[in-house]
């Protein structure tokens, strides 16, 4: 990634469970200072690979290094790696300051160390004041925090982070986004993180991995796994898309004309596809351009501003609203259904597209993603 050497390397890591594989060779390098995300289902494996990298499950197989070293017979408590959980574990009987102070004690530190170390991070979580209080005491932002403290009080390489938000209501958790973001830039500390939702990982990772069935899919920065992804899978996990079928009319260089439908389309792709060969057309909602076909008909410099002049012809079905942006759904004239993201404008929220409008439906050249076909 940046020239220098791994601080967390998994090495064909796999992870069995009687007859059942939870974890398949997985290779993969995370670097110091860096914030990942492992992102997935429920059942892919995520906690598991965070258990692994903690040590509180051993590997089946492979090798785990941290700092160069193998931790394999390491205990959790000698591989400077902390973990915040989802149920966040907090003591219900301590204090919050006992709760941060309670690794620091255990390790033997002295009284006024203790102090001034907890009452730094309390600062850093903005707790300071809260030291009296019982978790029950707290709101659940305010749990996380704790828990998020007693964590990095002990100054690990590593801090895991298995799902911390899913209990908090929506506009807790994306305060909490911004404030773990913030706060493992000021502290330098590489954070791993595991969560279902794609909007979590990509608005607070560097980097993201895609996990399927115990199997990394795809490694990349948010944009990458976004807009190039790598295979059907993660690109209908990460986002919505819409499907076409084509097939690779003629090849130059790098620019393919396919045929979808009754349209020769030309398109660029850094892939390599033979001639004659079906491929899967990917476009996000936002990538999609709809017209009206009346305004084709009254404005033919709009006509001709669709790529290679050519579009597809359709009935909008229905609108959906969502705030900033309406969703219209179109039958294809083919048959298959499309979704295409609308933005308003500034001076007018008005949704242009009613149920019944006869429409055409083109694209940006270029914001499509070719695959090959799968099926």
């Amino acid at each position: 990634m940046n020239g220098s050497a791994p601080l967390i390397q998994l090495k064909q890591v796999s992870k069995r469970y009687g007859d059942q594989d939870a974890l398949t060779d997985i290779d993969l390098e995370i670097f110091n200072g860096e914030f990942i995300t492992i992102l997935g289902p429920s059942g892919c494996g995520k906690t598991t690979l965070l258990r692994l990298i903690a040590g509180f499950e051993p590997v089946s197989a492979g090798a785990i290094y941290l700092n160069g070293r193998d931790v394999a017979d390491l205990p959790p408590e000698k591989r400077e790696v902390n973990t915040v959980f989802q149920s966040y574990a907090l003591f219900p009987h301590m204090s919050v300051y006992d709760n941060v102070a309670f690794g620091l004690r255990m390790r033997g530190l002295a009284p006024d160390e203790i102090r001034r170390r907890v009452g730094e991070v309390l600062n850093l979580v903005q707790l300071a004041g809260f030291e009296g209080r019982r978790p029950n005491q707290l709101s659940g932002g305010q749990q996380q925090r704790v828990a998020v403290a007693r964590a990095i009080v002990n100054r690990p390489l590593v801090l895991l982070l298995d799902e911390p938000l899913s209990a908090l209501d929506y506009r807790l958790r994306k305060q909490m986004q911004l404030d773990l973001k913030h706060l493992q830039r000021r502290l330098g500390i590489t954070f791993v993180l595991v969560t279902h939702d794609q909007e979590e990982a990509f608005s607070m990772s560097d980097r993201v991995v895609v996990l399927n069935a115990g199997r990394i899919e795809q490694v990349g920065r948010p944009s990458e796994v976004y807009e190039q992804p790598h295979n059907l899978y993660v690109a209908r996990f990460v986002g919505e898309i819409n499907l076409l079928d084509g097939r690779v009319e003629q090849i130059e260089g790098e620019r393919i004309t396919l045929q979808i439908g009754h349209l020769k389309i030309g398109v660029k792709s850094n892939r390599a596809f033979a001639k004659g060969k079906a491929v899967h057309v990917l476009l996000r909602p936002e990538d999609l351009r709809v017209e009206t076909l009346k305004d084709l008909a009254d404005n033919p410099a709009l006509k001709n501003s669709f790529a290679d002049g050519g579009y597809f012809t359709g009935t909008v079905e229905e609108t959906i609203y969502k705030g900033a942006t309406y969703d219209v759904t179109v039958r294809l004239d083919g048959g298959r259904t499309i979704t295409a993201t609308e933005f308003f404008n500034a001076e007018d929220a008005t949704i242009y597209f009613r149920p019944g409008d006869r429409v055409a439906v083109s694209w940006i050249e270029g914001w499509e993603v070719l695959l090959p076909h799968e099926g």
